[in-house]
Parts: structure tokens; sequence; C-alpha cells
């Protein structure tokens, strides 16, 4: 019993072997446990640079300094979210946002090793996607000046928004937690739109505040880009407060977690995940 135990340990680091692609996300053959899933993480920056192109591309084209353009850009994250993990959904646990990447890792339904592939993966691919909004939108035509950058308004400051960013992340945690990750959940395919509109909500609320985040990775492509091409009329603000929308969220997919543990009845609160814990579950947008 004690060398059956002692195989079931997670990977020391620099030992996680990585394959192309694991056979299932239920570690029920044993054949994820312990690897990193390639496929999974390139998966995971393909449809990063997508979110991105779709979400930070309608901002730029659009700006968002009234409610009409808010609307456009929050209903572009949200229809956004659905889009992408309707292209990948044969591909397991793939979520495209760093906090909810972080939140699944907190509450067990994923290792730390691929933990660390997806969110590095994100930030490639975000960084990517902000490569193709610059080639799209030059600097005169990029109505935000900084490819759809973060900037938190000076009205509301860095406090304020850094409490919007845990809030918001916070709830679109636990929707996705309640909604695919959940065993007991029952709505199958329409746990996507169901996340989809959480994204509208709080991009609604949030706009205004500082741009709305809830994405750490999705957020840190942008902001580099954005400074590195040095437009004239380049809107700063995006680099600077970056921390703010990687605490924030990062923060708030942390307590959608313990309030998952908590509050949530116990009989319910259970991740569908493997015996590696790997998310058993459908894509995640």
């Amino acid at each position: 019993r004690g060398s059956q135990r002692s195989s079931h340990k997670a990977p020391a680091a620099g030992m996680v072997p990585l394959r192309w692609e694991v056979a299932s996300c239920d570690g029920g053959s044993g054949n994820r446990r312990g690897v990193v899933d390639i496929k999974a993480a390139v998966a995971e920056a393909v449809a990063m640079a997508f979110f991105v192109v779709i979400g930070c591309g309608t901002t730029c084209g659009y700006g968002r300094g009234d409610g009409e353009t808010r609307s456009c850009v929050a209903l572009a994250f949200g229809s956004g979210t659905v889009a992408v993990a309707l292209a990948f959904k044969q591909l397991p646990c793939q979520c495209a946002n760093g906090a909810v990447t972080f939140s699944l890792f907190l509450g067990g339904a994923l290792p730390w090793y691929q933990c660390v592939a997806n969110l590095v993966m994100q930030m490639v691919g975000s960084l990517v996607g902000a490569v193709v909004l610059a080639a799209v939108f030059p600097c005169e035509l990029d109505m935000t000046g900084n490819l759809g950058s973060n900037v938190i308004d000076p009205q509301f400051g860095a406090g304020r928004a850094l409490l919007a960013e845990m809030i918001g992340t916070c709830l679109l945690s636990m929707v996705v937690w309640e909604v695919a990750g959940s065993p007991t959940s029952c709505l199958g395919p329409n746990a996507r739109p169901s996340i989809g509109f959480a994204v509208v909500i709080v991009h609604l609320l949030m706009l205004p505040i500082d741009g709305c985040s809830v994405n750490p990775t999705r957020s840190f492509g942008p902001a580099i880009v954005a400074h590195v091409r040095g437009c004239s009329n380049y809107a700063t603000g995006g680099l600077q407060d970056l921390w703010v929308m990687w605490v924030g969220p990062m923060t708030g997919g942390a307590v959608a977690v313990l309030m998952r543990m908590y509050l949530v009845p116990k009989a319910f609160a259970g991740t569908a995940a493997g015996s590696d814990g790997m998310l058993v579950q459908q894509s995640l947008p």
C-alpha cells in the first residue's frame, strides 16, 4: 500500500513528462497522471489569441467611451467566450482565462504542472493576438490608443478597480465552477452560454472602471504590445495598471474557491476530477 500511495504523488518540479496529446481527461486509464498535455496547452494559446482579437479588436474598432460602445464591447467579450469555447469544445479543460485556470488549480481540478503550462501558453496567445490587432488596426484607427488595454479611470483609482476585479472574477469563477466544474450540473452544452452571460454582466459593470479584465492573461498581451508599438496617440496606463489586472482576478479566483468550500453544501461541492486532479468535464470557455 505504501508503494501504491507514493506512485500517486504529484511529480517534482523539473520531472514532469511532456506529451502532445493525452488520451482522456478523467485519469481513469492513468495516462494523464503526472503528464503535461502540450496539445491542450497549445490550444489555450490559440484560443486566447482568438479571444484577444475578438474582444480587444471590437474595443479598438468601436471604443468604449459611452454606454452604446460599452454594450458592444461587453457583448463581444461574452459572445467571444462562447465562440472560442465551441471552437475548442473537443479539448479537455480549456478555459482561456488565467484567473479561472488558477481557480481550478486551487480547487483541485487542475494539477499544478498543467496549470503552469496553460498560463504560460495563454500569455503567449495573448501576445500573438495583440500583434495581430496591431497589424489590423494602425495607430490612427485604434479607437483606444492602446489595443484595448485595461486602464484604470482616475476617478475610481487603483483600490476600487482592484476590488471590482476581485468581485467580477469571483462571480465568473463561481459560475464556471457550478455550471461546468460541478458533477451535479445538468446544463451540458448550455454551460458555455451561461458563462458567456456572466462575462457580459461583469463587463457591463466594470468597463467604466478599468475596461474590465477578469482575465490577467488576456490583459497581458495588449498592454505589452501597445507599449512596444509606441504610437504617437498611445494612451498610457495599460502597462502601469497591469498589476491590478493580475492581483485582482487571481485573488477573485481564490475567493471563489473559498466560497465554494464553505458556502456550497458538501454534497454538491465536489469537483468532477479524476484520479490525477484533472477536471472531468466539457471544455471551459
